[in-house]
């Protein structure tokens, strides 16, 4: 029972990481960029990533803090559905948000860049979907 425990606080632990990353890479955003703003005249793309990042923010607070709420639970199972919907809700808008808003900031930088960025989204969301209507069967 022990390797079970331990795979799944794990596996919580990596993705409260992974937003923890996620979170700083945010803010530094919202500081760095911010300050390039030109307050007569704001690009506009850069303000829609930077909202996307000031969306995402409280959203991957709350996801890291109800992770470390599910570790706490000492079964998986007895953790209430209700915080683990809450949590995976969370981790979608902190993710989606914080990739649109991390594209934008690539197409301010480069076409390529963000052509590429797309084009390998669209790629993993078909292989996805392919993967899961084969295993649905």
């Amino acid at each position: 029972m022990v390797p079970d425990s331990v795979e799944a606080t794990s596996v919580s632990t990596t993705s409260a990481l992974i937003h923890t990353g996620l979170l700083s890479v945010g803010l530094s955003n919202l500081f760095w960029k911010g300050s390039e703003l030109n307050s007569e005249d704001p690009e506009r793309l850069l303000m829609l990533a930077m909202a996307l990042f000031c969306i995402a923010i409280p959203f991957q607070g709350l996801y890291i803090l109800l992770s470390r709420v599910i570790r706490e639970y000492p079964n998986p199972v007895l953790v209430p559905s209700s915080v683990l919907v809450l949590a995976s809700r969370c981790e979608v808008v902190s993710y989606a948000c914080g990739i649109i808003g991390f594209c934008l900031m690539l197409v301010r930088t480069s076409n390529i860049l963000a052509v590429t960025l797309i084009g390998s989204a669209l790629l993993v969301i078909i292989m996805a979907r392919s993967a899961l209507s084969v295993s649905a069967r």
